[in-house]
């Protein structure tokens, strides 16, 4: 018998590796200061797999910005699905200002979440500053394969 509990034996794997990310971008904390007159600019784009899927506000004059921003999609598989969040300074004239990254690889999620939880920039160049406040999710939603499932049995 096949069940559409994702937590059930009976049920396969590949209806558990697929479902819903809630992503939300609380906060950041003592960002770099990359502006010569005043604060930053700071903004948060989420690429999962390679494709941007949200762009945050930019918030202005701050290094401690506050998102509060909840962005979901749908996974097909979080077993291979990776999350990337990059902080730039919004800069007027010229190029943003990378700031620093987190990286995220969500087959840890299957089994856990993230809430509010501070995780610290990094970047490759140089030294990052500050840190990016996360939460992170994984509902699983059942897609039953026609192959795997004859409703007519």
């Amino acid at each position: 018998m096949i069940t559409t509990d994702p937590n059930s034996a009976d049920t396969p794997l590949e209806i558990i590796k697929s479902g819903l990310l809630d992503l939300t971008i609380h906060k950041a904390e003592n960002l770099e200061k990359c502006d010569i007159f005043g604060k930053g600019d700071p903004y948060v784009v989420a690429i999962l797999n390679g494709q941007k899927i949200h762009k945050t506000t930019v918030k202005h004059s701050t290094q401690q910005p506050s998102f509060n921003e909840t962005k979901q999609s749908l996974l097909s598989d979080v077993t291979k699905s990776h999350l990337t969040l990059n902080v730039y300074d919004e800069d007027k004239f010229g190029a943003d200002t990378f700031l620093g990254s987190v990286e995220f690889n969500l087959v840890r999620l299957r089994t856990s979440h993230l809430e509010f939880k501070a995780l610290p920039l990094e970047r490759s160049e140089k030294e990052a500053h500050g840190s990016l406040y996360i939460s992170l999710s994984f509902n699983p939603m059942p897609i039953i394969n026609p192959i795997l499932v004859n409703p007519y049995k």
